[in-house]
């Protein structure tokens, strides 16, 4: 993906930002004479810092253009895959305005999303005694209640290019916004508002072990339509610039999407948080988009009944979701949760191409035990999907092709493999500190009822001093069968690899 003419605009005017914050100082110099404390007041005023990491994995089960096993001593070989990265932050902090760069290095914003090098830029102005702030830029925000994990939190997209190893704020995909937030004098209410004049969609991995089956489906559709348009041609040029398109979007099946950096996918929300006697309450509306595409396969079935074939339609679809979040302590335990409903244009549950209107909700708690300094985090998450019957009998696709024997209902967006229209995930977070906080012990588990799923990850971080952190880590993946949720990262789908794997890391901070 290029690097979006909203995400240049928000770099050049944060940097142009800083530049008019140097004047305030008496010697401002390079970020070697504030490194070195040469002027007192820029020195105060801006900070830097940073990481650098390095992680290394060994899968367990090896990737496909091995045998996996050792001929010489029969041994089975282990797949391994290493990823430095490092961060640099500028902040400057003045007294009624704040501005931050935030930049990352790693495989994938000096790969293919070299956008992502710059990974938030915000300015940050402070009115009315504090009680309004104006923040723009590319950015990062999180809504809802919930421990690294929400329902009502729709404004920036993840990258699962990584499955769901990162953590749920290293996952989001920052995007140009502006947001403003301004405090009620009374019950901590603070109204929040954003708008982005665009927005990311979720990423997944398009080679590798990690790539989705859909991903893998939609390129072998491709490249069936392009081989077909190849050999009903005879022109050598024509034939040429088949394949290089052809070429072009089997590295990137992205491209074949609707560019979302346009007005078009704008979106906008409104969030009022409180607290009313021990509770804390929020409500908020979003209106946006879908950030995984919907596919329209009508030409596809056209093909299956002798039509000439051509690539599907693709949408992101626009949705507006309408959300309560609340949080309290009772007893021992710290409660959570989230609820929204989710409209779309598709309230009936007729157009197979629009996701269906749904509701979803997340409940839970943590606790600390009186064992050691164990915390025992727990929550669950769900979907359902509402007018599932429409799904389940295809009857508007029957009725639209008057064409039985075809197995129409599998093209409709909201289709299970197995005709199941919810979706429930139990999380299980369990740490510990040992040694005054330089061991710090966690296991996280992940459980997909109704598909069977399950994925677990242990890890241990040992700080010496807060500088540096070495990491023991792993991944367990199971899936029930070939239609289970993790199906194609467990060795269940066809020709599918077990992603389960050991890592082991260190990081720096400074």
């Amino acid at each position: 993906m290029k690097i979006t003419k909203y995400t240049a605009i928000a770099a050049v005017a944060a940097l142009t930002c800083f530049g008019a914050f140097a004047q305030d100082f008496d010697d401002f110099g390079d970020f070697g004479d504030i490194g070195g404390g040469t002027s007192s007041a820029a020195s105060n005023a801006v900070s830097i810092s940073g990481e650098a990491k390095l992680e290394a994995r060994g899968y367990l089960d090896t990737d496909s253009s091995r045998d996996g096993i050792n001929r010489e001593n029969g041994i089975k070989d282990i797949n391994t895959k290493a990823n430095p990265a490092a961060k640099l932050n500028f902040k400057y902090s003045g007294a009624t305005v704040e501005a931050e760069v935030n930049l990352k290095f790693d495989r994938s914003s000096l790969g293919k999303y070299k956008e992502d090098i710059l990974d938030e830029v915000l300015v940050r102005g402070i009115f009315m005694d504090s009680a309004l702030t104006v923040e723009a830029g590319k950015m990062r925000t999180i809504w809802g209640k919930g421990d690294r994990l929400h329902v009502i939190d729709n404004f920036n997209a993840d990258d699962y290019s990584d499955f769901i190893v990162p953590l749920y704020k290293d996952r989001r995909i920052a995007v140009p916004m502006l947001k403003t937030s301004y405090a009620l004098p009374r019950n901590n209410m603070v109204l929040e508002a954003i708008w982005t004049p665009g927005m990311e969609a979720d990423r997944f991995a398009t080679d590798g072990r990690w790539t989705p089956a859909k991903v893998r489906t939609l390129k072998k559709t491709a490249e069936s339509i392009f081989a077909a348009k190849y050999m009903a041609v005879s022109n050598a040029a024509e034939q040429m610039a088949i394949l290089a398109e052809a070429n072009r979007l089997s590295s990137n099946p992205s491209a074949l999407y609707p560019d979302t950096n346009s007005l078009k996918y704008n979106q906008t929300g409104l969030r009022l948080t409180g607290t009313v006697g021990n509770f804390d309450l929020g409500a908020s509306y979003y209106y946006g988009h879908y950030k995984q595409v919907s596919v329209n396969s009508e030409e596809i079935i056209r093909a299956k009944l002798g039509g000439t074939a051509v690539l599907p339609e693709f949408d992101f679809d626009r949705k507006q979701t309408f959300g309560l979040e609340a949080a309290t302590i009772f007893w021992k335990l710290n409660l959570r949760g989230e609820l929204c409903y989710n409209l779309t244009a598709d309230t009936d549950g007729t157009n197979p191409w629009v996701h269906n209107n749904s509701i979803q909700w997340l409940g839970g708690f943590d606790i600390d035990l009186p064992i050691s300094n164990i915390n025992v985090n727990i929550q669950e998450t769900g979907t359902y999907i509402l007018n599932s019957s429409k799904v389940k009998n295809g009857d508007a696709m029957v009725g639209r092709y008057g064409i039985m024997g075809l197995n129409l209902k599998e093209h409709d967006v909201d289709y299970d493999g197995k005709d199941r229209y919810t979706t429930n995930h139990l999380v299980i977070n369990i740490t510990d500190s040992w040694k005054n906080g330089k061991i710090e012990p966690e296991v996280t588990a992940l459980w997909s009822i109704e598909r069977g799923d399950l994925a677990v990850m242990p890890k241990v971080n040992y700080k010496p001093n807060q500088d540096i952190t070495f990491t023991l880590s792993g991944l367990i993946m199971y899936a029930k069968d070939e239609n289970s949720e993790f199906a194609e990262w467990s060795g269940k789908g066809n020709g599918s690899l077990n992603n389960s794997y050991i890592g082991c890391g260190v990081k720096c901070k400074f």
